[in-house]
């Protein structure tokens, strides 16, 4: 039955496109990859991955249809990404005003600290985005053949939106630690924090005008 493989990739090309638009994940990724290191730009690629399959199973079992039918869940979610966002804007424009900015960075001895560091913030940017449940409610039926088990075909999409996040993630993290080791002048990471909270404002406010 190949048609029915045929949405699986309509699918995988309009989940490719949003994922390559630049959003929060975007700007977190590229931030913890030159100012902080490797072991935490991984950390939050991972979390970012599994913030969306958290989102991809909810929606197969039910999950989002429940948030997106309950106007306060909805709003909870809501604000609470926004605040999330809005709070590390703050911890970064801090560290961009200072003379001297704080660092952190990846070490030997600290290395599972520095993962579950970067994958909890991955995790709590995606996580805590409603909008990602949306789209997968509105997104999963049109994919969805008649014919199939709707409940596995939506965790087959799941898979797939997940593997395309980890790879874009992934070579995204890798791009920019490449570039890091000519970036890492404090005036460089300055500016990079300031920029980066200026995207988590902007969409924290997108989220609260648009959601």
């Amino acid at each position: 039955m190949p048609h029915v493989f045929l949405p699986v990739l309509a699918f995988a090309a309009a989940w490719g496109v949003l994922v390559l638009t630049p959003g929060t994940e975007t700007a977190l990724i590229i931030r913890l990859s030159i100012s902080v290191g490797r072991t935490t730009a991984i950390g939050a690629v991972l979390g970012i991955a599994s913030g969306l399959t958290l989102w991809g199973i909810g929606t197969a079992f039910g999950l989002s249809a429940l948030i997106a039918a309950s106007h306060t869940l909805y709003l909870v979610l809501q604000w609470a990404c926004a605040g999330y966002l809005l709070f590390l804007a703050l911890r970064l424009g801090a560290n961009a005003v200072r003379a001297t900015p704080e660092t952190e960075t990846d070490t030997e001895g600290k290395a599972p600290k520095a993962f579950w560091s970067g994958f909890q913030r991955g995790m709590f940017t995606t996580i805590l985005n409603p909008l990602v449940g949306v789209f997968d409610l509105t997104a999963f039926p049109q994919f969805i053949p008649k014919e199939v088990n709707a409940l596995i075909y939506a965790l087959l999409l799941t898979a797939v939106q997940t593997t395309l996040t980890l790879a874009w993630y992934s070579t995204l993290a890798a791009t920019a630690l490449f570039f890091s080791r000519f970036l890492t002048k404090p005036i460089v990471i300055r500016i990079l924090d300031g920029l980066t909270a200026l995207v988590f404002v902007v969409f924290a406010i997108r989220l609260v005008i648009e959601g």
